[in-house]
């Protein structure tokens, strides 16, 4: 908010500068900044930070304590504690005036639920740490792309990342805000259509799907040889290939965790081939490590957005103990590809004792050279058009 009460557009200013200890305008609390805009430069104050914050993300000021919570709404606090860690909140001082009327409402509908027995509270406290992990790592990436937004939009590089926070929380309009908030419920609708039409067309939380594991080789030992930046860039490129490959496979990522993705797919063949692509795509990274796989075929339950059971279980063991580039997989599941001409398949001679599932033969699979360089050639001469000659000229 300017000092003379109005309010800057978001595409109509930058940060110029930042004045320490400069003199506030009446009723003011915090820094000042000068920020360039339409008409000239104008003065900014960052009011109360906590304030500013409810007031950005649209949730009402936090002046209710645990107890009120509990008189309002009529739960116990012992019951939205539970609730407020399997969010990943820390727990407040019960006196800590931490919450608002927000809180309030989805307390009460939480509880209404649960009373009238439609869901009980384990399935509660599954959904909430399930939203709370995915949606702490999507906040933590939506800071880091307001930041780079504040920074395109001309804030001066003396200025450091969180002061530019500050001032876009005071100054700007939320048009970004309303951007991420739009995005991640047009993400979830769209996720929400593919699950329930997937749970239409298999009825059940229990199915037949292939798993596969997918990490890179020396991941830890090359943290310690390149820099930080360096590493990011390769775990992002990671990243996308990633989903890339696996969507268009029509596989599904279950989760993502720095250099290892865990991910199912309708055949063995489809989660196989995903795989090959992927390693492909890979190998085209400069410094990319190779990656090592695991692909298993069975039942498996479905629960919480996760993924268990011993085909799970069978696919990470495979994933151990395969070799830099290579897939493993079970020899008798790996059998129904030999009649493919593009891939290689090879029998390991050891014979592996996994935990929990025994002793177990393996086949690694890979793609057939000769088949990819003849594929390849044909698509050259597809794409290469014959020369056409001239008519001679009758002048």
């Amino acid at each position: 908010m300017c000092c003379d009460g109005t309010r800057l557009q978001q595409a109509n200013w930058h940060v110029v500068a930042r004045r320490p200890g400069a003199a506030l305008p009446r009723g003011a609390v915090g820094e000042v900044f000068v920020v360039n805009c339409r008409g000239g430069d104008r003065t900014v104050t960052e009011a109360s930070p906590d304030r500013n914050l409810n007031r950005l993300v649209r949730l009402s000021a936090p002046t209710l304590r645990r107890v009120d919570i509990e008189r309002q709404t009529g739960v116990d606090s012992a019951r939205t504690v539970r609730w407020w860690r399997a969010m990943g909140f820390a727990v407040l001082d019960p006196d800590a005036p931490g919450f608002g009327a927000a809180d309030v409402a989805i307390v009460r509908r939480i509880a209404a639920l649960e009373d009238a027995g439609l869901v009980s509270d384990e399935s509660v406290l599954r959904l909430a740490r399930l939203l709370g992990s995915t949606f702490s790592r999507v906040a933590e990436a939506q800071v880091e792309l307001l930041d780079e937004v504040l920074a395109g939009l001309g804030a001066d590089t003396g200025l450091s990342s969180h002061e530019r926070l500050a001032a876009i929380i005071d100054a700007a309009d939320d048009d970004v805000l309303d951007l991420m908030e739009s995005a991640v419920t047009y993400v979830w609708r769209r996720h929400l259509s593919s699950a329930l039409a997937t749970r239409l067309r298999d009825d059940a939380t229990e199915s037949m799907q292939a798993v596969g594991f997918v990490d890179l080789s020396g991941f830890t030992r090359l943290g310690l040889e390149i820099g930080a930046g360096e590493l990011a860039d390769l775990v992002d490129a990671f990243e996308s290939a990633t989903f890339d490959v696996l969507s268009e496979h029509g596989a599904r990522v279950v989760k993502l965790i720095g250099d290892e993705v865990l991910f199912v797919a309708d055949s063995l063949e489809m989660a196989v081939d995903a795989v090959l692509e992927l390693n492909a795509v890979l190998g085209d990274v400069p410094a990319m490590p190779m990656t090592h796989s695991g692909v298993a075929y069975g039942h498996t339950i479905n629960l919480g957005g996760d993924v268990y059971g011993a085909t799970v279980n069978l696919a990470a063991r495979l994933r151990s103990v395969a070799r830099p580039g290579a897939i493993a997989l079970a020899r008798e599941q790996a059998q129904a590809m030999e009649d493919r001409p593009d891939l290689v398949l090879r029998k390991i001679r050891r014979t592996y004792d996994f935990k929990g599932i025994g002793r177990t033969r393996i086949s690694t699979v890979s793609r057939n050279p000769e088949y990819v360089a003849e594929a390849e050639a044909e698509a050259v001469e597809r794409e290469v058009e014959p020369t056409r000659e001239e008519p001679p000229s009758t002048r």
